[in-house]
């Protein structure tokens, strides 16, 4: 006896639901048929099943049968087949396939046929693939739900990549005899398991364990990498992630080579309620430097101490000038700090201490002020009245030194001993206050105060012991900006600009610290201190011109050009003659910019004196798109030895990437030392990345400088697993039959 329904039933419980649909049918087949519908019944509670097909119909008066693009959903689960057979007297279901199983976390069964509970909790399924988080595939000859957590697999083939009809063959795969899958904990275990790439075996493993792609943290080791260089020649590094707790995690990586380099580098991290912690470290015997212990340790953190301050640190020491560059973390300078701050709309606060080591040869760290302490206090307010905004700024700084530095770079009027200490307290006091006056014009008038009190030691006589200086500026300024709106819809917005600032004549004779390299450009053309420091302050009575022109096109593309320059009453020679800003009469700065919708950007910034000659010029080209991206920089800076640079530096740097195809992209980047001629450094790269590979390789050549006496040659090879873990995979193709 056969009846024909389309309809939904919703009851509480799966075995429930069955026993009402029986129900249903009986009365049906009494003579009244109606249909039922899901929206004519009551709302399902949760956990509730639903059971939607094309036909449904009882068999022998126990066996409820489902036919036709069956779909059942119980709790979180979903089942999808051809035929559903539930026996009502053993609980137990028949499934054939195909079928689709979702549990509604990320994991896909698909399969022939099936044995199930009533649930969908425990049974056999038969000729199954699994599917976690639509990246790592695992297909099984017989899957045994053993109960919600564990899932028993034989004859495994598991795999991230892609498997179509014309490549049956995966980049990588795993084959085991038995796997378990442990749901609650995220693992997959193999049993005698053998890993291949391009269908060969390369390695057996009696058992191994890696976490499904939906599990970001799991103790286990990551990927290695392989390096070539000159120091260690063959190397291997073989990191080891260990999970301490939800908040807390360890990584353990030894580095072996074939020249007898034992090296291993920690790492600790541990996240708070209220910030993070980061501690690192390297121990290390070579044969770079043979019979002397290497090492290296550092210390990264950033919290809320509450009331609006932060507290970051960053804190780095090595035990000799050449342990960094030897293992792969090269720096020129190192400089560790320690900060709280705090920042309100109009308020910053701010204590720092800070530490300078440089690791170039030609530097003496016991001749820099390698220790300083700053706390700095800027608060701004709005003058009530008088108009315009007024600040106030405190200052207290004091920097260290090994050793007094007498050298030869002195300036006009003053000598070049640098003492072992200075302490210094400032205090400022702005205002300014802005204008629309007639005719469009812009108009400014400020004033500041700087009150500046300076303590030295072991200055061998060359300055006082203590000194005290006040220092007041008046600023006049006026701006007259046009605006022209092109046919084409390009704006265009030309600013002529003419300032004029007075200070006090009188130099106070204190040694350059902070301030011993400035620069002038269009950012602080109309600054009333060009200097970089607050030990010294630009003195002299002293007007600032420029013009600016900026295009807007409604096409996305945007242009700017600004030209200025400097002219004093009196040359106090407060800057060095090799500086932009030296002499009666500064450099002229030329600046220059362009941006693309297309992604092209251009920048320069030149400096030409009087009678046009280039004395310092930067130019950076930078162009990204879909298929290749490329970045490169021409620098010119003449010698000057006040800035301990003795020769003319002119320099010429390039970096390139190119998509050869969608899996294969090309590196190439190079610095050019013109000045002297040679190359400075060279690299070329490879990587090649698809759904479930990444490699990594690049050749690397760092030549001898007067900063390295020795050239260096490095090969590094990458190799990521991609689908398993916290390493997800890339998109699939349209190949994929899942």
């Amino acid at each position: 006896m056969t009846g024909r329904r389309h309809g939904r039933a919703k009851y509480g419980g799966l075995r429930r639901f069955l026993c009402g649909v029986c129900l249903l049918l009986a009365v049906a087949l009494a003579g009244r048929a109606v249909p039922v519908h899901a929206q004519n019944g009551p709302v399902a509670e949760a956990g509730f099943a639903t059971l939607i097909a094309d036909r449904l119909f009882i068999d022998g008066g126990v066996r409820l049968v489902a036919e036709g693009n069956v779909e059942a959903l119980f709790g979180t689960t979903r089942l999808q087949a051809r035929r559903v057979s539930y026996d009502r007297t053993t609980g137990a279901l028949q499934i054939d396939g195909p079928l689709v199983l979702n549990d509604g976390r990320d994991v896909i069964m698909l399969a022939d046929a099936a044995q199930l509970s009533d649930n969908l909790q425990r049974g056999l399924i038969r000729s199954a693939r699994v599917v976690f988080d639509e990246q790592l595939q695992l297909a099984a000859a017989t899957v045994e739900r053993l109960d919600a957590r564990f899932s028993e697999m034989t004859a495994v083939v598991a795999s991230s990549c892609e498997i179509c009809a014309e490549r049956p063959t995966p980049l990588w795969e795993i084959r085991a005899r038995r796997v378990v899958h442990d749901e609650q904990e995220k693992q997959v275990h193999f049993e005698n398991a053998q890993f291949r790439l391009f269908g060969l075996p390369v390695l057996y493993v009696p058992r191994l364990r890696v976490p499904d792609p939906r599990l970001e943290r799991a103790t286990g080791f990551l990927s290695p990498s392989f390096s070539v260089n000159t120091g260690h020649r063959l190397g291997l590094r073989a990191p080891y992630f260990i999970v301490l707790s939800a908040d807390r995690d360890l990584t353990v990586t030894p580095f072996v080579a074939s020249r007898g380099t034992r090296a291993l580098e920690l790492r600790y991290r541990q996240a708070f309620a209220t910030g993070q912690l980061e501690l690192g470290g390297l121990v290390a015997q070579d044969k770079i430097r043979p019979g002397v212990t290497r090492a290296m340790g550092y210390a990264f953190g950033e919290f809320a101490l509450g009331q609006g301050y932060m507290l970051r640190f960053n804190l780095i020491q090595p035990s000799d000038q050449r342990v960094l560059e030897d293992y792969g973390r090269d720096q020129p300078r190192l400089t560790s700090e320690v900060t709280v701050e705090r920042i309100r709309r109009d308020t910053r606060e701010q204590v720092q201490l800070l530490q300078f080591r440089s690791l170039r040869l030609a530097d003496v760290n016991s001749q820099l002020p390698n220790q300083v302490g700053r706390a700095a206090l800027t608060h701004r307010r709005d003058v009530p009245g008088l108009g315009g905004v007024a600040a106030l700024r405190f200052e207290a700084e004091i920097l260290r030194r090994g050793q007094a530095h007498a050298g030869t770079e002195a300036l006009p009027g003053l000598i070049a001993t640098r003492p072992r200490q200075l302490g210094r307290l400032s205090l400022d006091l702005d205002w300014r206050r802005d204008a629309v006056l007639p005719v469009g014009l812009l108009g400014a008038v400020g004033l500041n105060l700087g009150l500046d009190h300076v303590r030295l030691s072991q200055t061998d006589g060359a300055f006082p012991v203590s000194q005290s200086r006040v220092t007041p500026q008046l600023m006049a300024e006026l701006r007259w900006p046009f605006v022209r709106a092109a046919p084409s819809g390009a704006r265009h917005v030309v600013a002529p600009v003419a300032q004029v600032i007075w200070a006090r004549d009188r130099l106070p004779g204190l040694p350059h610290e902070a301030s011993r390299m400035p620069e002038l450009d269009e950012g602080n053309l109309f600054a009333l201190n060009r200097f970089p420091g607050q030990d010294q302050r630009e003195l002299g009575l002293r007007g600032n011109m420029g013009v600016s022109w900026t295009r807007l096109d409604p096409d996305g593309w945007s242009s700017t050009v600004t030209l200025g320059r400097s002219w004093r009453a009196r040359d106090l020679g407060q800057f060095s003659a090799q500086t932009p800003l030296a002499g009666r009469q500064s450099d002229w700065v030329l600046a220059g910019s362009l941006d693309t919708a297309d992604g092209l950007s251009l920048s320069n910034r030149s400096h030409f004196t009087s009678d046009m000659q280039l004395t310092r010029t930067a130019f950076e080209l930078d162009w990204a798109t879909d298929a290749y991206s490329l970045s490169t920089s021409y620098m010119r800076i003449r010698a000057n030895p006040f800035e301990a640079r003795a020769a003319t530096a002119s320099e010429w740097s390039f970096e390139g990437t190119r998509h050869l195809s969608d899996f294969w992209t090309g590196r190439v980047g190079w610095r050019y030392d013109i000045a002297q001629s040679r190359a400075a450094h060279a690299m070329v790269g490879l990587n090649y990345q698809n759904e479930c590979l990444r490699m990594e390789m690049g050749l690397e050549r760092q030549f001898a400088s007067a900063t390295r006496p020795t050239s260096r040659t490095s090969f590094g090879l990458n190799l990521d697993i991609l689908g398993i873990g916290g390493n997800p995979s890339r998109n699939r193709r349209a190949c994929n039959a899942l």
